[in-house]
C-alpha cells in the first residue's frame, strides 16, 4: 500500500518544543504505514500537493512511499518539517524527496533530526535562506518582498495580486476562472515568503543530499551552485521545467541515489 497522509492538526511551534509535541500531536486522523519497505517521505510544493504533485513517481511507487497532502492551514515550512519526522519517525527513518517551497521543510526537517533523516533530494530547491548573496536569490527577494508585502490587503483584488505575483516571478499572469484563481491566489496570499525561515547556514545539509535541478533558471542554478557549497550533490534533468519531477528518468535518479 503507498500511503497518502491526511493533513495533521498538531501545533505549528517548531525546534524548542519538537520532542514535547512527539508522539502525542499527531491525531488518529493521521494514517499508519502498513507496508514494510524503504520510507521515503515526499513534501509538495506551492502548487499541487499530495499524490498530484508527484504523478510519476506515483505511478512507480515501491511500499514504504508516502506523499504528504497539504495541512489545513496551508504551506508551513516549521509545521511541515514536523509532519515530515513524524512520518520520518514511523518508518524507522526515512529518505524525503521535496519540490521547491517544499524543500525548506525537508531541510528543516534534515537540520532538526538528522537521525532520522536518511537523505534529501530536493528538486530545485527555494532554499534562499542557504543562498544569501548570490545576485539571483537578491534580485529575486528584492521583487518578490513587495508582493509578498501587500498579500494581507483587501484593497488587493485577487487578479492585481496574481499579477503582481507573477510580475516578480518574471512571468505571465494565468489565464484561469474566476473560482480557480480565487483558490490558487488563496493559498499564494497565505504563503510566507521563501527566505526567512529558519534554515541555518552554519547548520548546512547534515545528510546527504542531492539537488535536482532543470537548468532553465538562473534563480534555480544559482541555489544549486549554494547548496553544493554545503555539500550537495547537483544534477540538471532538462525538458520539464521547474516541475523536474516530471522529466522521465527523475524517479530513476532518485533510486539510484539511495
Amino acid at each position: 500500500m503507498i500511503a497518502i497522509r491526511e493533513a495533521n492538526q498538531g501545533p505549528p511551534t517548531f525546534r524548542g518544543q519538537i520532542e514535547a509535541l512527539k508522539p502525542a500531536s499527531w491525531t488518529a486522523q493521521e494514517a499508519i504505514q502498513q507496508d514494510v519497505g524503504m520510507g521515503v517521505v515526499f513534501i509538495h510544493g506551492a502548487g499541487k500537493d499530495g499524490a498530484s504533485a508527484w504523478p510519476k513517481q506515483v505511478a512507480q511507487a515501491d511500499p514504504g512511499w508516502s506523499f504528504l497532502p497539504r495541512g489545513v492551514e496551508g504551506d508551513d515550512a516549521a509545521r511541515d518539517a514536523l509532519r515530515i519526522l513524524a512520518d520520518a519517525e514511523a518508518s524507522d527513518g526515512a529518505h524525503v524527496v521535496a519540490h521547491s517551497y517544499g524543500a525548506n521543510a525537508a531541510v528543516l526537517a534534515a537540520q532538526t533530526d538528522p537521525a532520522v533523516i536518511r537523505s534529501l533530494v530536493l528538486f530545485e530547491p527555494a532554499c534562499f535562506d542557504l543562498a544569501r548573496g548570490m545576485s539571483e536569490v537578491e534580485a529575486h527577494i528584492a521583487a518578490m518582498t513587495p508582493v509578498f508585502d501587500c498579500a494581507g490587503d483587501p484593497a488587493v483584488s485577487t487578479r492585481e495580486f496574481s499579477a503582481l505575483f507573477a510580475a516578480g516571478m518574471g512571468t505571465e499572469p494565468p489565464n484561469l476562472p474566476e473560482d480557480v484563481l480565487e483558490a490558487q491566489v488563496g493559498k499564494l496570499r497565505a504563503l510566507r515568503p521563501p527566505w526567512g525561515l529558519g534554515l541555518e547556514p552554519a547548520v548546512g545539509l547534515p545528510v546527504p543530499t542531492l539537488v535536482l535541478t532543470g537548468g532553465w533558471s538562473p534563480l534555480y542554478e544559482q541555489t544549486a551552485q549554494a547548496l553544493v557549497e554545503l555539500g550537495a550533490q547537483h544534477h540538471r534533468l532538462t525538458g520539464a521545467g521547474h516541475r523536474v519531477q516530471d522529466a522521465p528518468t527523475a524517479t530513476e535518479v532518485l533510486r539510484d541515489f539511495w
